[in-house]
């Protein structure tokens, strides 16, 4: 009798979520793209059929909705926005930034305490709180310090680069590039996060290496994971999904432990991450702190900043090569700006002259206007005493429920040819001085903007010029046999890799 009415309940509610989803966007009027009951907008996302990053930008370009601002979805079972509007974006993301602080992106604190209690999955006010407290890791007093710590890899990157051309006649040597510039970003990430000399160009396999590889080996079961993270949260605690695997996890919480412990014994500081952290945990609290930073708390923010650090930088560094092997002629520029530049200076790449390299800043923009990091930003919308729902006019007339996803597709925004001439081409010049006014306000946002931006944005941006400088002072990057000459991504990845990598030959002059 009891499993009669479990099942005559479930046929009822599934009876209610389809007929719902169907009428949803419908009732309120606002231009909406059909979906499938339950798996909603995203079913080619959980079948594995096509990349999260190409159902956004099937959704963004929908022959229905196409010119819309706003456009109803249905992220799996919910009910959800898709915002296009740059003012609307603007409204999400800077003046109502209160109603919109949390991401929908979330982890369960039962199983996972590195995934749910890192900067980038927390959520108000403990994330404000965490925000303020992680900021001085990155003033320019810090970046000064932390460029000297990404030059002593860098010199390890000059003698790679010397010992693998050395080994062929032709000194050149063809390797896969996101996984070589990734080498450089962790030995990088590992210093001035940890402390620790990871030797990764000299030892590949290494502790480091080996686990950061694994966090974004997107196979069928680490997609599923992350895709759940993001788009249906409500499943991680029932599959125990984790931000980390164990070993990962148990590499990360021996290694923090242990260089904390060893920094508090010595007394050295280091005016890394590690000093802010040991910092926080002797700090006498204050009556309104609601984090108490010890534990795993401590090793998760070292944990989601040893990830992002290595893996941001490292892609676009392997975007930004491929790109310029495609034009050589926008590499040979670059190469003059780099060598002349250390011609100048004596070859003394410094914190204050590394800004110099102007053109070397809008080769990054442009790759990161093609290649965001993450294609998309997410936010739900939480109710204050001012707004307990939220309006969406003039867009139409309906008010958000708490709670109501709302995802930006900024890999679709920035490459929209309403926006970007040309979209598809790799054309740096699009950022230059000149060309400022031809740009359109929030519809570049590599690094989010707002309150809730890239905390490590300076920190990724530098480490990348320098991995860049080093490899094309005297070497030149170019198209092989197995080289895509149109980039494809892969389908499995929430975030931008290249499908079967980016193999390059790598040639001293």
């Amino acid at each position: 009798m009891l499993l009669f009415l479990a099942i005559l309940a479930f046929t009822a509610w599934l009876f209610v979520v389809i007929n719902r989803t169907g009428k949803y966007w419908k009732k309120y009027g606002i231009p909406f793209i059909s979906s499938i009951p339950l798996l909603g907008n995203f079913w080619e996302v959980a079948t594995f059929k096509k990349s999260v990053i190409t159902v956004f930008d099937d959704l963004y370009n929908d022959v229905k909705t196409k010119d819309e601002p706003i456009v109803g979805i249905h992220c799996f079972h919910k009910p959800s926005l898709l915002i296009k509007d740059p003012e609307m974006i603007k409204k999400v993301l800077i003046k109502d930034f209160s109603n919109f602080s949390d991401r929908h992106v979330s982890s369960d604190p039962h199983s996972d305490a590195l995934g749910s209690n890192n900067l980038f999955m927390m959520r108000n006010p403990e994330w404000k709180e965490m925000r303020s407290k992680l900021s001085p890791v990155f003033t320019s007093g810090k970046m000064r310090h932390f460029f000297n710590l990404m030059m002593d890899a860098a010199a390890d990157l000059d003698k790679f680069l010397a010992r693998e051309a050395e080994k062929s006649p032709t000194n050149s040597f063809v390797t896969e590039m996101k996984e070589f510039c990734a080498l450089f970003t962790t030995d990088v990430i590992a210093s001035c996060a940890y402390g620790i000399e990871a030797h990764s160009m000299t030892d590949p396999n290494s502790a480091f290496r080996r686990n950061g590889r694994k966090v974004f080996d997107f196979n069928l079961r680490r997609s599923t994971e992350v895709n759940s993270f993001f788009f249906l949260p409500e499943l991680v605690p029932f599959f125990r999904f984790k931000l980390f695997s164990n070993e990962t996890t148990n590499f990360l919480r021996s290694t923090m432990n242990h260089v904390m412990e060893e920094r508090e014994k010595s007394g050295y500081t280091r005016n890394d991450l590690i000093d802010i952290l040991i910092g926080l945990k002797n700090a006498k609290r204050d009556k309104e702190d609601r984090i108490k930073f010890e534990g795993d708390v401590l090793v998760a923010q070292a944990g989601v900043f040893f990830t992002a650090g290595f893996e941001t930088s490292s892609a676009t560094m392997s975007f930004a090569l491929y790109e310029l092997a495609k034009q050589p002629h926008l590499q040979k520029r670059l190469q003059k700006e780099i060598r002349d530049h250390a011609a100048k200076y004596d070859g003394k790449l410094t914190y204050d002259n590394i800004n110099e390299l102007e053109y070397l800043s809008l080769v990054i923009q442009e790759t990161l206007r093609l290649y965001p990091p993450l294609p998309f930003l997410d936010r739900i919308f939480t109710p204050t005493q001012d707004k307990p729902t939220y309006s969406i006019e003039p867009y139409a007339d309906f008010s958000m429920p708490q709670g109501m996803p709302v995802f930006i597709p900024i890999f679709s925004i920035q490459r929209d040819p309403k926006y970007f001439t040309d979209p598809n081409t790799f054309n740096p010049d699009r950022f230059a001085p000149e060309n400022k006014d031809n740009l359109h306000p929030y519809t570049y946002l590599a690094f989010g903007t707002g309150p809730h931006n890239c905390i490590g944005e300076r920190f990724g941006v530098i480490q990348a010029k320098i991995g860049l400088i080093s490899i094309l002072k005297r070497y030149t990057v170019e198209f092989t046999a197995q080289t895509p000459k149109t980039m494809k991504l892969e389908k499995k990845a929430i975030i931008l890799q290249a499908e079967g990598g980016i193999h390059l030959n790598v040639k001293r002059e």
